[in-house]
């Protein structure tokens, strides 16, 4: 449980790049373009386990399960911070390659693959795919090549703060 909780996070949270590879450059602008947002709504699934994120308004709410809480960090500022991560080494980014394109819910998306590690974590390399919009340059769709095939689906659309 602890391994999914620490994969999904990270999935959820970085929309993996590397800036030494020009090949990356799609899914750290990505990234950036989801911090831009006003609104976002993430659900990472995989292994049984089922964790959802928020932000509207500036603020930021977590849930797993059915139970809405605030988050205790702000999300954008974690994501940046795993930018600067990837950018400088921190989290390693290789094999990028376009695969193509796929029209996933009316949205025309590009696709890329690539492997993210976090050297010297004890977690294995992760090779996943990143489906972002073709016209916004947003991402809506990851699939992880994991044990727990976690798949992560972020909208921007119609988002609304949980009940808490």
């Amino acid at each position: 449980m602890k391994r999914i909780l620490t994969t999904a996070a990270l999935l959820a949270l970085l929309p993996p790049a590397f800036a030494l590879d020009a090949a990356c450059d799609p899914l750290v602008k990505s990234s950036e373009a989801k911090i831009a947002q006003p609104a976002w709504h993430v659900v990472v699934e995989g292994g049984g386990t089922k964790l959802e994120s928020i932000k509207v308004d500036d603020q930021f709410f977590m849930s797993q399960g059915d139970k809405w809480m605030k988050s205790p960090m702000n999300l954008d500022e974690a994501e940046k911070i795993a930018i600067k991560q990837m950018q400088d080494g921190g989290i390693k980014i290789t094999n990028c390659k376009d695969e193509g394109t796929e029209t996933v819910d009316g949205v025309e998306m590009n696709i890329l693959s690539y492997t993210t590690e976090i050297p010297g974590s004890g977690f294995p390399a992760v090779t996943a795919k990143l489906y972002i919009g073709k016209d916004d340059g947003l991402p809506y769709k990851s699939v992880a090549e994991d044990e727990d095939k976690t798949t992560t689906v972020t909208r921007y659309q119609d988002v609304v703060a949980p009940k808490l």
